[in-house]
C-alpha cells in the first residue's frame, strides 16, 4: 500500500510540474499541515462533545432504553447466545454505534467479545458464530447519526454538515442487511461441509 501511495504522490508532483502548476502545488503542500491541524481539532472536539452526549444519554437511561428495545433482535440474529451479560454488552455496543459513536462503543464491544470467549466451549482459538455475527454487525452496523462524518464535513467548511444524513442511514442499513445475509450463507455452507 505504501508503494501505491508513493507512486500516486510522485505522479501527482511530476504532473503538476509538467503542466506548469508549480505555484499551486507549493501552496497546497504548504497548506496541508494547517488544514490537517484544523481537521484534527474539529475531530477531537466532536469526539469530546459526542462522548459527553453519550455519557449524558447513558446516565439518563436513553442508551439502556435503546439497548433493551433492540435486544430481542439479537436473540433472533444470535439464537445461541443466551447469556444476559453478553447480550447486554452487545446491545450497548450496537446502541452506541447507532449514534455513530464508535469510540464510545469500543469498551462494550471488547467486553462482549471477552464474555463470548468465556462462554466458548469449543476451540478457544476459533471465533464462535455469535462472535462472527457480532463482528459483521459492528463493521456494517446501522448508524443513524454519523458524528465522525459530520465533524469532517464541518472541519472542511460545509455550511450544513448534517444535510446528507439520509444517505449514510440508507448505506449502513443496506450494508448491515447484506452482511447478515452473507453471514447466514457462509454459516450454512460451513455446517453443510463439516456435518
Amino acid at each position: 500500500m505504501n508503494k501505491i501511495w508513493l507512486i500516486i504522490i510522485c505522479f501527482s508532483l511530476i504532473y503538476g510540474l509538467i503542466t506548469g502548476r508549480g505555484d499551486e502545488l507549493s501552496n497546497v503542500i504548504l497548506n496541508i499541515p494547517k488544514e490537517s491541524f484544523n481537521l484534527l481539532i474539529t475531530m477531537i472536539t466532536a469526539a469530546c462533545f459526542w462522548s459527553g452526549m453519550m455519557k449524558v444519554m447513558e446516565e439518563v437511561g436513553i442508551v439502556d432504553f435503546i439497548a433493551k428495545k433492540i435486544r430481542p433482535l439479537f436473540k433472533l440474529i444470535m439464537p445461541n447466545l443466551k447469556d444476559e451479560k453478553a447480550l447486554n454488552y452487545v446491545s450497548m455496543n450496537i446502541a452506541a454505534n447507532i449514534f455513530g459513536l464508535g469510540y464510545a462503543a469500543t469498551p462494550s464491544g471488547l467486553k462482549a467479545v471477552k464474555r463470548m470467549q468465556e462462554l466458548n466451549e469449543g476451540d478457544k482459538t476459533e471465533a464462535t458464530d455469535e462472535m462472527v455475527t457480532f463482528l459483521v454487525l459492528n463493521t456494517a452496523g446501522v448508524t443513524l447519526i454519523p458524528t465522525s462524518v459530520m465533524a469532517i464535513r464541518a472541519g472542511l467548511g460545509s455550511v450544513n454538515p448534517a444535510d446528507m444524513l439520509i444517505f449514510p442511514i440508507i448505506a449502513t442499513l443496506m450494508s448491515c442487511v447484506a452482511g447478515l445475509i452473507a453471514d447466514a450463507i457462509f454459516r450454512r455452507r460451513h455446517y453443510a461441509k463439516h456435518h
